[in-house]
């Protein structure tokens, strides 16, 4: 809300000349804005040279929320969604980039095998095969 301080304004007409929508006009040599024409542009508080114009905001009492209707059963409670929230932002931050980057060396062919580089594949599940060859002799 654009506001006059009567005691600056010399009534020099500067305002006048830039207002694009007319809401100011001389009353007894002093500028006076019609507040249903200004659409706060601020085009006359930059132009007036008396820094008579002033950009105010309008105080509003504050207008309580409307209170939601209970339901029961249908969304699930804060916590859970802070929990799976916290549980998406792990796998985005951890999980997913080494994946990515298995896919990528995959894709190059620089693996060989289902097993990260670096670990003996002896130490990965060493009786595995053993144990599915007996239960394949057993049928």
């Amino acid at each position: 809300m654009m506001q006059v301080d009567e005691k600056l304004c010399t009534g020099c007409g500067r305002c006048l000349e830039v207002c694009p929508t007319g809401a100011i006009r001389l009353v007894k040599g002093v500028a006076a804005i019609e507040a249903s024409l200004c659409r706060e542009c601020q085009a006359c508080l930059e132009a007036c040279p008396n820094g008579a114009i002033l950009a105010v905001e309008e105080v509003r009492e504050p207008v309580p929320a409307p209170a939601r209707p209970v339901t029961t059963g249908t969304r699930p409670s804060a916590g859970i969604l802070s929990t799976l929230g916290s549980a998406l932002a792990f796998v985005g931050r951890e999980v997913l980039p080494r994946v990515v980057d298995m896919l990528l060396e995959q894709q190059e062919g620089q693996r060989t095998g289902p097993f990260p580089t670096g670990i003996p594949r002896s130490s990965v599940g060493g009786q595995g095969r053993r144990w599915r060859w007996r239960r394949r002799g057993r049928r």
